[in-house]
């Protein structure tokens, strides 16, 4: 279905129907998995997503900071800040792009609404990260940074593909008796590698950036990540993990995304191990919207998200 075919429905603004009709799809994962375009399909990935900062209109500042070992991002933002409330930022970009400052678009407005400190975690990127890497060094940095945030409420928020490396990571540190974060934010979450969703099916091809193919993109994604395991394997497709014990979550997708299916299962699936959760479906929104701060519909999930995050 071309751009131009596609359908809107009325009460989509008209700001969004404009960003859709503009944007690109995510390079093909061949591309991505071929090492001779790879390189290129990253640095289209990430100019993208750098340029969604120049909708921001806010003032920000990004600095580097070194933990454990990683390169990490330290966010602030203009206006009244608060001491008591830490904000840990997992990004997504499929293991294969992004940063904690190229998506930056994706944390900032919370920072901003929440007057939170931030700190954007980095992982090792594919070829050179599979699976556990990013997962041990998303963990790595979020024990380094627990001793400094004895007082302060913790959040993590993370999307897409971050919300597996994160959800990931809370299974591990429940079972391990680590600190766990008080609230935590998934948005547009990639959870299943086996994209057992309806959705990898239903909505394919709706969503203006992610192309599913029935599900073996996510398929062939996941096994470049964890050639060697079990797809199904709770650290590395947690949504089949027992979610028992851990922190209320908020889940945002939008209705036309591929991975609105995951969105349901893991609010669901907390539902049912009596963890608190909340979904949220955007009529009309696409993969990662969130990242637009001028379109009226993401400053309303924003403004959720804060609502979650401050809530007592």
């Amino acid at each position: 279905m071309s751009l131009a075919a596609r359908r809107f429905g009325p009460a989509l603004s008209t700001n969004a129907r404009q960003r859709m009709a503009e944007l690109r799809a995510y390079p093909t994962l061949e591309t991505w998995l071929n090492p001779v375009t790879r390189g290129l399909a990253r640095r289209l990935a990430n100019m993208e997503w750098q340029k969604t900062l120049e909708e921001i209109d806010f003032e920000y500042r990004m600095t580097d900071v070194d933990i454990a070992g990683r390169t990490c991002v330290r966010y602030e933002t203009a206006g009244e800040t608060r001491d008591d409330l830490f904000i840990f930022y997992v990004h997504g970009g499929g293991l294969v792009c992004g940063s904690p400052r190229l998506n930056a678009s994706m944390v900032l407005p919370a920072i901003r609404l929440t007057g939170a400190e931030g700190i954007g975690a980095s992982y090792t990127l594919l070829p050179e990260g599979r699976f556990p890497k990013p997962l041990d060094e998303v963990d790595a940095i979020y024990r380094a940074l627990l001793p400094a945030q004895e007082n302060k409420r913790i959040v993590i928020l993370s999307d897409s593909i971050g919300c597996a490396l994160t959800l990931a990571n809370l299974l591990r540190w429940r079972d391990e008796g680590v600190r766990m974060p008080d609230r935590v934010v998934f948005v547009s979450p990639a959870l299943d590698g086996a994209a057992e969703s309806d959705t990898y099916r239903t909505l394919d091809r709706h969503d203006p950036l992610i192309r599913s193919h029935n599900g073996r993109n996510a398929q062939k994604l996941f096994q470049f990540y964890a050639p060697e395991d079990d797809l199904k394997n709770p650290l590395i497709s947690p949504i089949y993990g027992y979610f028992s014990g851990l922190p209320p979550m908020l889940v945002h997708a939008g209705s036309r995304e591929v991975l609105l299916g995951d969105a349901a299962r893991v609010a669901e699936h907390a539902r049912r191990a009596n963890v608190a959760s909340t979904l949220r479906v955007f009529d009309g929104m696409f993969h990662l919207f969130h990242m637009y701060w001028s379109l009226s519909e993401t400053k309303a999930a924003h403004a959720d998200i804060a609502d979650f995050i401050l809530k007592s």
